[in-house]
């Protein structure tokens, strides 16, 4: 049973317990998820790339937009549009309103990347 169980999980690394579990059950043997957990083969490596090798591999297309409130000395509310490139981690624009709204907000991002400098 548990070689079977480890020749299912490394000739399908992407079946996880469940389906292993399922696979068997419809074969007609008889075994717990748990067990089947336990004798599963480990996989060495990921089944793809990591979070850190994709953004080293896109760090320079990558930006940030952020929109945050500050409170100001009169007890207004202002309104800041921000967007930094993180290849450089530079402020590509920023402006401030107090009553933002989805045209001015629109038009910051055109202000941002004009022409063809949009990140892909």
């Amino acid at each position: 049973m548990r070689k079977l169980i480890r020749k299912l999980s490394r000739d399908n690394p992407l079946w996880g317990a469940p389906r292993i579990h399922g696979e068997l059950l419809k074969l007609g043997v008889d075994v717990g998820e748990t067990s089947v957990g336990k004798y599963m083969a480990s996989n060495r490596k990921p089944p793809s790339q990591t979070w850190k090798t994709f953004l080293e591999n896109h760090v320079k297309t990558v930006v940030s937009i952020d929109f945050f409130t500050v409170p100001a000395i009169r007890f207004q509310v202002l309104y800041v549009f921000l967007v930094l490139a993180h290849d450089r981690r530079r402020i590509i624009h920023f402006n401030v309103t107090s009553h933002p709204t989805a045209e001015w907000t629109a038009q910051q991002l055109r202000e941002a990347f004009p022409f063809d400098q949009a990140p892909q």
